[in-house]
This record gives C-alpha cells, structure tokens and sequence, in this order.
C-alpha cells in the first residue's frame, strides 16, 4: 500500500494509490464512514498507518479497487506533493 499526499480541487489530503489513480481519505471517510486521519503528517507519524495498513491488508484493498470511479483521482488530475525528507521520496511511505 502506497500513501501519499496530493493536492486535487485545490486541497491537499493523504491519499491511498490504486491501480486507476488515487482514493482521497477525505473522502474515503466521508463514503464509508470511516475516520482515517486525513493529514498526511498525521497518518505517518501516528499509529494509525499501521491500522491503515491493516485494514487495507484486510479487504481495504478490494474495496479501493471496486470503489466507484467518481470518488477516484485519476494521476493526470492528481499533484502528489513533497512529503517530510525522512518519509521518503516525493511524501510516500510504505506499509506493509
């Protein structure tokens, strides 16, 4: 699991790769009613990426792949932004 922090429709949010782009936590939590942390900070440095990870490990994925194509930020719409410098390259951290 990739995440990453992009900017799209003039905000920023932590943001979960799949294979047509990109799922917004922002509005992964507003879909789903879940309450990921939407702060890219926050999620990486928190214990909530590793329960992120988890969850995603757990069917999250699937659910993100068949997620309806409104709620996905295809990569030509998304700029993924620099994230702290011990994160790693260009904001992205990997779990799991």
């Amino acid at each position: 699991m990739r995440i990453v922090r992009i900017k799209s429709g003039g905000s920023e949010s932590a943001a979960i790769e799949i294979s047509s782009g990109f799922v917004r936590l922002d509005v992964l939590n507003e879909e789903k009613r879940t309450a990921w942390p939407e702060d890219f900070e926050e999620l990486v440095f928190g214990d909530e990426g590793a329960a992120l990870a988890r969850w995603y490990e757990a069917g999250g994925e699937t659910l993100l792949e068949n997620i309806s194509r409104r709620f996905v930020v295809p990569r030509e719409k998304a700029e993924i932004t620099g994230g702290p410098s011990n994160v790693g390259g260009e904001g992205q951290r990997n779990f799991g």
